[in-house]
């Protein structure tokens, strides 16, 4: 690897681990407040969610969040990341374009660095050198 490369790689190592902890919190959080889980659910997506359906959310997204950590299938991984993610901007939508939501919960304003995260981890993907896929694919 070249100097650049290395810090591409770097980079982008950086970049997936605080992506996969972003959404490690969120698992965690359908696995143990469940009631949190589906209160957002109906609240955000008008859905009625059983507790189980908040476990079995937990687990899929747990394991999302995994095999974002360590870069394992990056082509599937980093765009399921990225779809949840939007998922969650279309659902709230509202919430960040009303100033007036923003100055009461300022919290959504980091929604759109953390998509333009996913975005950049899954264009760059192929540069992910310091991930499972890039390991794999020196052994090769």
């Amino acid at each position: 690897m070249q100097p650049a490369d290395t810090r591409a790689a770097a980079g982008l190592l950086v970049l997936r681990i605080t992506l996969a902890y972003f959404l490690l919190l969120w698992s965690l959080e359908k696995l143990i407040t469940p009631a949190a889980t589906i209160r957002i659910a109906k609240g955000f997506y008008g859905a009625e969610l059983p507790v189980w359906g908040s476990y079995l959310l937990g687990v899929a997204e747990l394991a999302l969040a995994l095999a974002l950590l360590f870069g394992a299938f990056r082509t599937i991984t980093y765009a399921l990341s990225l779809a949840v993610h939007t998922v969650t901007i279309l659902v709230s939508y509202r919430r960040m374009f009303d100033p007036m939501a923003l100055i009461a919960n300022h919290l959504w304003i980091s929604t759109w660095p953390t998509w333009g995260g996913f975005v950049a981890l899954f264009l760059m993907r192929n540069w992910d050198a310091y991930s499972f896929d890039g390991w794999r694919a020196r052994r090769i």
